[in-house]
């Protein structure tokens, strides 16, 4: 079922802590992200075993495409579904993962979502288009490998469309 709008984001609940770290509140929607004009036959965001975000086919039914709007303390976040092993993201291996931009990077990856020295990414539904929190820094397409670019300025961002479905388990 395709989504526009708040339709996908429903009510979220307050932040539940473990041990005093947050621990984000997902939302009733798990979500395919796919590219406006991305690399045709392969426009659907995708999380790699090392957590960086490439354009592949998509596929509605595998955890590595799909995302969750969800909150830590009443911030805007993307969860990622998919779960890591060693030795590829061991950072990673059984945390809740989301979408953060890395500004010594410039690129929007998975990173733990119990880290607090990150900008958390979101979905802005008012201009469809996946941004930083508390910074202009967006998604803007892909390179020629097909991995995703941002622009820190936020003059270039790409737009998606949704696609809500049953979360696969990681």
């Amino acid at each position: 079922m395709k989504l526009t709008g708040l339709a996908f984001l429903g009510a979220l609940a307050a932040t539940a802590t473990a041990q005093g770290v947050p621990r984000p509140v997902r939302g009733p929607n798990t979500l395919v992200f796919k590219e406006i004009g991305g690399v045709p036959n392969n426009e659907c965001l995708t999380f790699t075993n090392d957590g960086i975000i490439v354009n592949a086919a998509c596929a509605w039914t595998h955890a590595d495409r799909q995302v969750a709007p969800a909150k830590i303390l009443g911030t805007d976040v993307l969860l990622v579904q998919r779960g890591w092993q060693q030795p590829f993201r061991p950072d990673l291996v059984g945390k809740t993962a989301c979408i953060a931009y890395n500004q010594q990077l410039g690129t929007f990856r998975a990173e733990d979502c119990g880290r607090n020295d990150l900008l958390f990414v979101r979905y802005d539904i008012g201009s469809g288009r996946i941004v930083a929190n508390g910074h202009t820094a967006c998604l803007s397409g892909h390179d020629n490998r097909a991995i995703v670019t941002v622009d820190p300025t936020g003059q270039r961002c790409a737009q998606f469309t949704l696609t809500a479905v049953t979360p696969t388990p990681p």
